[in-house]
C-alpha cells in the first residue's frame, strides 16, 4: 500500500493533494545547469550516510517524514548526498531523525526544542521563529556541542494532539494510576497530577496500548497517530491533551560530518529540513478534521473533552514543572530566559505572574 493509498483510505486524499507529492529515487546524477547530463561530468563525490529513525516504518506519519526528507536532500543535491534510512534508535548514525525529548535524560533542556507542556509550549510557528530568529538555534547548538552534533528543526507531529486512552477520564481522580506514554516535561506534569508516566519506544506505542501495557498514549496529531495505529488500539480520544502545542522533530547531524560539508551543502540540508518542518505542519493541520470525521463515521474511539478539573490544574502544575526544568543548571537558565523573553514578545501578558518568566 503506497502513501497515497493510505491517505485515500482515510478520506483525506482530496485535501492533502495540494500539499503532498510522491517522490521517486533519482537514478542518474545530474550535471551542472546547461550541460548534458552525464555521470562523468560530475566530479564531486557522492556522500552516503545512515539516517537513524525510531519510528515504525509506515506509509504516512513520522517515518514518511524522514523518508521524504532523505529524498528531498538527495534530489536537491543532484544525487550527491544520500541518506539511507535505518529503522533503529541508534545513536552512532551520522544523521538522526527524532524528537529532542529522547535526549532529555542526557540534559532536560533539550525539551525546550521539542515542546513544553500545557500553556508553557510555543505553538509550532512560534517555536520555529524562536529557533531561527530569536536566538534559539545558537543555544541549541551550544547544548548539542558536548554530544557532538548539529541539530535542525526538521518535522512536527502536529498541533493539538489527542490523548488516545482505554480509560475514560471523568475527573482528576481518573488520572490516579493511569499508565500513560508521553515524553519530556509532560511526563513530569502528569506524574504531579497522579498519573504514572511510562517510557515506550515510538515504534512500540500502538502495541503497548493494544496489549494493555499502557492505558493511554499522547503522540502527535491524528494523521501521525493513525499512521502508527493508535486510534485502532484505543477506546477514547481525549482532547485537548497535555501538550497542545505538539512535538517538534529534529534532524541531528554528527558534528564532524557537518563541519566537513561545504557551506553550500550545509545550506542545502538546512533548507530541506526547514521545508520538511513546514510541510509536516501543513499536512497535519489540513488532515485533522477530515481524519477525525472519518474515525467517527467508522465507529472509532469516542471523542471526549479533557475534564475541566484536570484542565484547570494544568497551568499551575506546568509552571512548576518548567520552573524546575529551568533551574537544572546554567545552560537551562539561559535557554529558559531566551524562550520566555520570546514568549513575552509574541504573546504579551501570557506570562504575567509566572514564576518562570
Amino acid at each position: 500500500m503506497d502513501r497515497r493509498g493510505f491517505l485515500k483510505s482515510t478520506g483525506a486524499a482530496a485535501a492533502l493533494a495540494a500539499t503532498t507529492t510522491s517522490s521517486t529515487a533519482t537514478t542518474a546524477e545530474l550535471s551542472q545547469p546547461g550541460e548534458v547530463p552525464s555521470p562523468s561530468l560530475n566530479t564531486q563525490p557522492t556522500l552516503g550516510f545512515r539516517l537513524a529513525v525510531p519510528w515504525t516504518d509506515t506509509v504516512a506519519g513520522p517515518a514518511d517524514l524522514a523518508h521524504r526528507l532523505a529524498t528531498r536532500i538527495r534530489e536537491t543535491s543532484s544525487g550527491r548526498i544520500r541518506l539511507n534510512v535505518d529503522y533503529s534508535s541508534s545513536t552512532d548514525a551520522e544523521f538522526v531523525h527524532a524528537s529532542e525529548h529522547s535526549r532529555a535524560a542526557t540534559h532536560p533542556a533539550f525539551s525546550y526544542f521539542a515542546g513544553l507542556p500545557a500553556a508553557s509550549g510555543l505553538d509550532a510557528t512560534d517555536l520555529e521563529a524562536w529557533v531561527v530568529t530569536g536566538g534559539g538555534q545558537d543555544l541549541w547548538d551550544e547544548l548539542s556541542a558536548d554530544l557532538g552534533d548539529k541539530p535542525l528543526l526538521a518535522g512536527h507531529l502536529g498541533p493539538n494532539p489527542v490523548l488516545w486512552s482505554n480509560r475514560a477520564l471523568v475527573d482528576r481522580a481518573s488520572l490516579r494510576g493511569l499508565r500513560i506514554a508521553l515524553d519530556g516535561p509532560s511526563a513530569d506534569l502528569t506524574r504531579a497530577l497522579g498519573a504514572t508516566p511510562v517510557q515506550v519506544a515510538p515504534a512500540d506505542l500502538a502495541r503497548a496500548l493494544a496489549n494493555g501495557d499502557v492505558d493511554a498514549v499522547e503522540q502527535g496529531a491524528t494523521l501521525n497517530a493513525m499512521a502508527i495505529g493508535l486510534p485502532a488500539a484505543s477506546r477514547f480520544a481525549v482532547s485537548p491533551s497535555f501538550t497542545p502545542a505538539g512535538t517538534a522533530i529534529a534532524l541531528r547531524i554528527r558534528r564532524d560530518i557537518w563541519e566537513n560539508l561545504s557551506q553550500a551543502d550545509q545550506a542545502l540540508i538546512s533548507a530541506c529540513a526547514s521545508q520538511a518542518y513546514r510541510t509536516s505542519l501543513s499536512e497535519a493541520r489540513l488532515a485533522e478534521r477530515l481524519l477525525r470525521d472519518t474515525l467517527r463515521s467508522r465507529g472509532g474511539p469516542a471523542a471526549q473533552h479533557m475534564p475541566a478539573e484536570i484542565s484547570c490544574a494544568l497551568p499551575a502544575v506546568s509552571e512548576a514543572v518548567v520552573a524546575a526544568l529551568a533551574g537544572h543548571d546554567e545552560a537551562s537558565r539561559r535557554i529558559n530566559a531566551s524562550y520566555m523573553m520570546f514568549r513575552r514578545q509574541v504573546a504579551p501578558g501570557l506570562l504575567e505572574g509566572s514564576p518562570i518568566a
